[in-house]
């Protein structure tokens, strides 16, 4: 008990307007705020040490993902180093991936053939995506294995791994971790930010982010109609920005399409993209939008993302981000990030440790707001006849365009 309610503290600690964070810079919070934290740690015992499996063997961790998607595999890089860090992994051979660029099933699949000490271990037999491999195998393997015992906890990797595991499985036999989820409680996977309402069941929840994400945007670029295109609304937040626009005072031009998940063949895959070029010159030439909010997992072929984004900067419109640094660096105008790989990492791993010490997913904290920060491609905003403000560029953890095409702070 005493350790939900210092989490819970920690992650108030934590809650800042976005406007604020963003333009004091990254993870900036009042030096009282710090002390406090550090305290709370002082005062609670730590009691997540690596411990070894009852019975023997190795706790073994189930990983299920969508497919190869940037944004993912540096989750899953950081937790991993999190787990590193903490004991629960002894291995000193530093991971061969760069996490800006990770495929999540590879890295698994490397950790699956190496000796990661007394404590844990993955398998590439519980090493899922299933937008890629057959859903039904997928469901059909993991239940095998939970059914075998050969499954300790599962990790799904954002929200249709949560609702096919949760939802579809309905998996009660087991732990379940869902990380990177844009919107859990409106996707039915947990029944509040707080806590899941089930006792297998962990969420990382953290959607208050984004109302305050489309705040900033509003306040730096002001818009009156700007476009969404989506596959999953809990996935790209809707519930969240509609909310926001009802109280800020502008208009969301959605687009709901199927995602480019559904795609079999590279002809298919073509066909998406051609179809989603379509959809977004019509937000300009008939909604007439004066912005663009660049969703989750709509672009998952980096290469593809200046030119679709073109027809925006043709005709001087702002493109934001959702999720996803990467996109403003491949051109996108403007992302406050709404999470934060490095710095969320020891919050999931904590809730991990917990778990496999024995406690219940269901009575374990899940909110955590990370602290923003703001990128910005500066020949975007030239594109667009945006001058940034001074303020803004100060704040700016990354620059990108020219000779600004670099971490400030590195």
């Amino acid at each position: 008990m005493i350790r939900r309610i210092v989490v819970g503290i920690l992650a108030c600690l934590l809650i800042f307007p976005v406007t604020v964070l963003c333009l004091a810079g990254r993870g900036k919070l009042q030096d009282q705020d710090l002390e406090k934290a550090e305290k709370y740690f002082d005062r609670v015992p730590v009691s997540n040490e690596p411990r070894l499996k009852e019975g023997g063997g190795k706790y073994t961790i189930a990983y299920v993902d969508i497919d190869p998607y940037p944004a993912s595999g540096e989750m899953l890089y950081y937790l991993i180093e999190e787990l590193k860090e903490t004991g629960w992994i002894r291995d000193s051979e530093p991971l061969p991936f760069d996490p800006a660029d990770t495929d999540a099933g590879k890295l698994i699949r490397y950790l699956s053939g190496r000796d990661l000490g007394e404590y844990i271990q993955f398998s590439d037999e519980a090493n899922y995506y299933i937008a890629v491999d057959d859903r039904a195998e997928c469901m059909r393997s993991l239940e095998e294995q939970i059914r075998d015992g050969k499954i300790d906890l599962i990790l799904c990797m954002g929200t249709s791994p949560g609702e096919m595991v949760i939802r579809e499985m309905k998996v009660t036999e087991v732990p379940v971790m869902v990380y990177f989820s844009v919107d859990p409680v409106n996707a039915g996977l947990t029944e509040s930010e707080e806590y899941s309402g089930q006792d297998n069941v962990w969420c990382h929840t953290s959607s208050e982010v984004y109302a305050n994400q489309i705040q900033f945007y509003h306040k730096n670029c002001p818009f009156t109609n700007i476009g969404m295109v989506y596959y999953n609304e809990s996935v790209a937040a809707m519930e969240v920005y509609r909310a926001a626009a009802e109280e800020i005072g502008f208009r969301i031009s959605e687009r709901k399409i199927k995602t480019l998940s559904d795609a079999t063949s590279q002809r298919q895959v073509q066909a998406y993209y051609t179809g989603l070029s379509n959809v977004f010159s019509e937000l300009v030439e008939k909604e007439k939008i004066d912005a663009f909010m660049l969703n989750t997992d709509m672009i998952k072929d980096d290469a593809r993302i200046a030119g679709l984004l073109e027809v925006f900067y043709q005709n001087h419109i702002p493109v934001f981000v959702q999720n996803g640094e990467f996109n403003v660096g491949k051109g996108a105008f403007m992302v406050v990030t709404a999470s934060d790989a490095k710095i969320q990492a020891p919050f999931a791993i904590d809730a991990m440790a917990s778990i496999l010490n024995g406690g219940k997913p269901g009575d374990i904290y899940q909110k955590f707001v990370p602290s923003p920060y703001l990128s910005i491609n500066l020949e975007a905003a030239e594109r667009i006849g945006y001058q940034v403000k001074e303020e803004l560029l100060l704040s700016a953890e990354k620059l990108y365009g020219g000779t600004y095409d670099k971490d400030k702070k590195g």
